[in-house]
């Protein structure tokens, strides 16, 4: 198991093979590292001789790490292969795992990964070979059981002669015709064993009773037997001595038990080393096996737990309910009840106990197995549920699988005017207007299906006076959730939107009649004469005289052919089926100008009751212009984040890696400040592509609750050292990952411009919300300059944090300043901030 393992390690970044293959020969003596720069080089060294373990990339030119993987199982499905990457991501993980991958590891600033690879790679090979060792003792171990292990003797003590059944020549690996004396015999068995089988020879021709010992036998073959020999005394001729025998193999039965008490710690050792309480109760209730668990958790000793009746563990108020749910396991075959552990010093646990039935041979049940486990975390999720629900403006309904109300929040009769218990086992549909019961029961399907659907619908409820109220709902699938158990829709009253969106739509029905009837890109077009009237603003964009007149085919050749045939058919389409139609087409002027232009149509009947398709024609040209430049500086931004994930962070890592190297092999504080620089530019590096890849956009905005997202942030900013205070209870329409960042950076500006501990506020403000801290405070004159790109008054900062901040606060349409907290620190105030509630 200790000889020399055959690495073959796939890269195609020169450096980092190098840098790999150096650390890994240098980790373990056992290592010879082989090296190929693309996989089609490693799949040729593979079949010239295989390696005991492959260590390959993922993101290579031509095959990739994972196409690679796929291949090799082909040929080699045991072959230890190990996908050591720097692109990570749960899909490439979730994708090597089902290809058969061994490992799966991602790249890392640093020499402890490398310590890890080399860990991997030896547990990986020595798996495999223990494997196969395994796999020929097995086969070992079956051949000789065939070949038999059992044989008999006879001693003539007085001759001093052997007489050997054919069982004891086959077990012995002696001929036959071997006749042997009774010291060769002896001779036969290990040396330390030769005087305790005289010994034992001797007892039983002095005492006349049966003696037995294992000793150890020399077999022919050079192979050491195991073997268990029984002595019985008895006389043959009149007074002679005679001791006769038997002598069984017992090798593999003692390999065998051997095995078996392994297999019994390793499992022990398991059951040990599980989170959750595993335990065995006779049908009389008592305790007969638990694990380690059991004991930490109750406090119990094992001396203690051994005898005790099970339901001694639980208060007195379970014994009942507990004893109910063995009976049932017993009769019925299995379980689940929750109750209350107790443990040794009087403390009260959640537990929910699975138990399942044993039986004999027979079907007799003979006791029953199970689990126990810890229901706080789920009591803790479920109480803060019930807190953010009970609190909750909108209404919070929980529904089962039938569409029956199972709760709803007390907001019901704030917003319904129904007192919530009232509604507890009514149809959720019969609260719902007639023509929206489709639409929201088919989202309610959808949702069941595909838990992660959550659907949202639009809808109206009606209020406990007979009105309807425009409700917006949002579905969440939690029926498959312990401490929910149910269809969660959270709905919000959405009427006054409503009604603003029904004044507007009129509003622009108004306006489109107006645009209709002036004259600034209007026209009109008669099948029945062939003629296209066009308004002055029309003509204007067309480019044609005051006076000409235009056919349809005349008007459509100055679209461009790709458009041309396309407007032809939304055209007839309109005229016969009266569905209208928008479209964006190209045209060209009679001086060769181009513009892009949105063009509208739909079917009217005019005076004469002939049907006439009319429309408005808008110049979009500079719109479209501005898209492309938006889609050609995102393209460079791309090109840009590009650069800097793969050409600058794989440089970086070498040279961290080398740092490492140099560490190892001399002193010099130089090392130090050459990482601290790389460990800024890693800093920097991260800034600029959360600049350059999140830019100024903001996707998919949606009602967040402010408390919880500053909270949420508080938790993940690594800023330890700050007291958060919360006294907000605003509702924004904002993009949640986004707002996230803003407080994260917000958080670790306060916590490392401050030097020790200091206290933060988020708080309502007329227009928005405040972020304030109690530390040192930004000086006027430098207020605006703090959200400049590279501005930083902390040595270790990389100047983009609050850079970040103001961007994604600018995405949203919102704007923030710096003042002064009333505790002399800094507090940032954003407003224009549109709340929910």
């Amino acid at each position: 198991m200790d000889s020399e393992m055959q690495i073959l390690h796939v890269d195609d970044e020169a450096s980092i093979r190098d840098l790999t293959k150096t650390f890994l020969e240098r980790q373990d003596q056992q290592f010879s590292v082989e090296t190929a720069p693309s996989a089609d080089k490693g799949l040729e060294k593979l079949n010239d001789r295989p390696p005991d373990c492959i260590v390959s990339d993922y993101d290579m030119p031509g095959m990739d790490g994972l196409e690679f993987l796929q291949t090799v199982r082909e040929e080699y499905p045991d072959l230890p292969f190990i996908l050591f990457t720097g692109k990570g991501s749960e899909t490439v993980a979730s994708d090597a795992i089902a290809a058969g991958v061994t490992d799966y590891l991602q790249k890392s600033g640093g020499s402890e990964q490398y310590d890890l690879l080399a860990n991997r790679i030896h547990n990986a090979v020595q798996a495999r070979r223990e494997a196969t060792r395994a796999e020929r003792q097995e086969q070992l171990m079956r051949l000789t059981e065939f070949a038999g292990d059992t044989g008999g003797f006879e001693i003539d003590i007085e001759a001093g002669e052997v007489l050997m059944t054919d069982g004891a020549h086959r077990l012995s690996g002696l001929h036959t015709n071997t006749t042997l004396s009774t010291d060769e015999a002896i001779d036969l068995y290990h040396p330390e064993d030769r005087a305790d089988i005289r010994q034992a020879l001797d007892r039983a021709c002095q005492t006349g009773e049966q003696t037995q010992g294992v000793f150890r036998y020399q077999h022919p073959d050079g192979e050491q037997r195991l073997v268990d020999i029984i002595f019985t005394p008895s006389k043959s001729n009149g007074n002679t001595p005679t001791i006769r025998g038997a002598i069984h193999d017992i090798t593999e039965k003692r390999q065998r038990q051997e095995q078996l008490d392994s297999e019994q710690r390793f499992i022990n050792q398991a059951l040990d080393a599980l989170e959750d309480i595993f335990y065995v109760i006779d049908t009389d209730g008592t305790l007969r096996r638990w694990n380690e668990t059991a004991c930490n958790v109750t406090g119990y000793s094992d001396s203690e737990l051994d005898g005790m009746l099970a339901i001694e563990t639980l208060p007195e108020d379970e014994h009942e309910k507990f004893s109910t749910a063995i009976e049932t396991v017993l009769t019925d075959g299995e379980a689940t009840v929750e109750a209350d552990l107790l443990t040794a010093d009087g403390e009260r646990l959640p537990y929910e106990f699975d138990g399942a039935r044993l039986t004999d041979d027979n079907g007799e049940p003979t006791g029953l197995v199970g689990i126990g486990r810890d229901l706080t975390d789920r009591r803790q999720q479920e109480q803060r549920f019930q807190a953010l629900v009970e609190e909750s403006n909108d209404l919070i309904s929980i529904i089962d699988a039938d569409g029956v109300f199972q709760y709803q929040s007390p907001s019901m009769e704030r917003l319904l005017g129904y007192a919530p218990e009232k509604t507890l086992g009514e149809s959720a549909w019969e609260f719902v207007h007639p023509d929206d019961r489709s639409a929201l029961t088919e989202a309610f399907n959808r949702g069941v299906a595909d838990p992660d659907a959550n659907p949202v619908t639009v809808y109206r409820a009606r209020h406990a006076d007979d009105s309807w109220r425009w409700m917006e709902g949002r579905g969440n699938n939690q029926l498959d959730n312990p401490a929910v158990e149910g269809y969660v829709v959270n709905s919000r009253d959405i009427t006054k939107r409503k009604e603003r969106e029904q004044e507007l739509e009129r509003a622009n029905d108004l306006m489109s009649s107006m645009e209709q009837l002036a004259d600034i890109g209007a026209w009109e077009y008669d099948p029945a004469s062939d003629t296209v009237i066009l308004t002055d603003g029309g003509r204007r964009l067309y480019g044609t005289d005051p006076d000409a007149s235009l056919t349809l085919e005349e008007a459509l050749d100055a679209f461009h052919p790709d458009d041309r045939e396309h407007l032809a058919d939304r055209l007839d389409t309109c005229l016969e089926t009266g569905e209208p139609y928008e479209a964006e087409v190209r045209l060209t002027t009679p001086n060769g100008e181009r513009r892009w232009l949105a063009a509208r149509g739909e079917r009217v009947t005019d005076d004469t009751s002939d049907e006439i398709v009319r429309g408005y024609i808008q110049d979009i040209t500079e719109q479209k212009q501005r898209k492309q430049e938006l889609q050609t500086q995102n393209e460079r931004l791309d090109e840009f984040a590009s650069i800097v994930s793969h050409d600058l962070r794989n440089p970086l890592q070498v040279a961290n890696g080398w740092v490492e190297l140099a560490r190892q092999e001399c002193e010099s504080g130089r090392i130090d400040d050459i990482a601290q620089a790389l460990d800024r530019m890693d800093a920097l590096i991260d800034n600029l592509l959360t600049l350059a890849r999140e830019g100024k956009r903001v996707d998919q905005p949606e009602p967040v609750a402010l408390a919880d997202v500053a909270e949420i942030s508080h938790e993940i900013a690594y800023a330890e050292e700050t007291l958060l205070h919360l006294e907000t209870s605003q509702t924004v329409e904002a993009d949640r990952s986004r707002l996230q960042q803003v407080f994260e950076n917000l958080y670790r500006n306060a916590a490392e411009h401050s030097g020790e501990s200091v206290t933060i506020r988020v708080g309502e403000m007329n227009g928005g919300f405040y972020v304030a801290d109690t530390g040192p405070g930004i000086p006027e004159s430098e207020r605006e300059a703090v959200f400049e790109a590279g501005y930083s008054t902390n040595e270790e900062g990389t100047g983009f944090g609050l850079r970040i901040v103001k961007q994604i606060i600018e995405a949203h349409g919102w704007e923030i300043a710096v003042t002064e907290s009333e505790q002399g620190g800094a507090r940032f105030e954003i407003t224009g901030v549109e709340t929910v509630n």
